[in-house]
């Protein structure tokens, strides 16, 4: 069974106001893994390397996290797979509007570009996604026995959570400074494609440093404020670096820096 059809019959199961978020995270996963993929020969080790991406400015990262592990967990339910793919992966939880307003006190670096994606990001979520969410919390209301009301208590649970994304886009944008992308190909910045070595697995993989408006896991495009983003930030060719990942540490050797297409 390939991945993208067993993802997208999944995704049409899900309440309307759970859907929109859900599938944008599964998705995501999708193109990065590859549609025509046998989920059969999807490995943890992919997965957990995957959560690496997750961590756009980790504002959502708990939402993703949790979507898409819901899914994994799916798949081992419906016997696609013989192992629980998503057990590898952490939510990591965040602290309320205490948090919010702590992210919101940093500046946020990112091009222009980057910046109108963010805007629409939040347009979407404030004219489409949040609407739907409180219409299906309205119906869960005219059940008066909240007790037992199962889709009541998890409209609120998906009304809490696209209230977070909206504060966390609201946080960056008024914390934005625009800059522009670094030209450099002896340091990282925004907007190098940086090759390195993973000095574990002695493979080479790249990855472009962008805003948070800008990621695109597809393309190998990751957020420099994200564990992997911060840790080349700044750096030189030839230095090594470490970033925590759920199963541990990962060093990579910065083999050389390339201006970004």
């Amino acid at each position: 069974m390939r991945l993208g059809p067993i993802a997208a019959q999944y995704i049409g199961r899900l309440p309307a106001g759970k859907r929109e978020l859900a599938a944008s995270e599964i998705n995501r996963f999708v193109r990065h893994v590859g549609p025509d993929r046998p989920v059969t020969q999807i490995t943890k080790l992919e997965v957990e390397r995957y959560q690496q991406y997750l961590a756009d400015t980790a504002g959502d990262a708990a939402t993703r996290v949790e979507s898409l592990k819901t899914f994994l967990s799916d798949l081992k339910s419906k016997k696609f797979t013989e192992t629980n793919l998503g057990a590898g992966l952490r939510v990591r939880r965040r602290g309320g509007a205490g948090q919010a307003r702590k992210e919101e006190a940093k500046v946020v670096e990112l091009t222009r570009e980057g910046l109108d994606q963010l805007q629409s990001e939040l347009q979407h979520l404030e004219t489409v996604v949040a609407p739907a969410v409180r219409d299906d919390l309205a119906a869960a209301y005219q059940d008066r026995d909240f007790r037992e009301n199962a889709p009541y208590d998890e409209a609120k649970r998906r009304m809490g959570e696209v209230q977070g994304q909206i504060d966390r886009l609201k946080g960056q944008i008024k914390a934005a400074r625009v800059v522009e992308r670094e030209t450099s190909n002896v340091r990282a910045g925004l907007g190098s494609k940086v090759v390195l070595r993973d000095l574990q697995y002695d493979e080479e993989l790249d990855y472009t440093l962008v805003g948070p408006g800008e990621v695109d896991t597809r393309n190998r495009r990751i957020s420099i404020q994200s564990p992997v983003g911060s840790a080349l930030k700044d750096r030189n060719v030839g230095d090594t670096v470490e970033v925590d990942i759920p199963s541990g540490k990962a060093r990579y050797r910065i083999e050389r820096i390339e201006r970004a297409s």
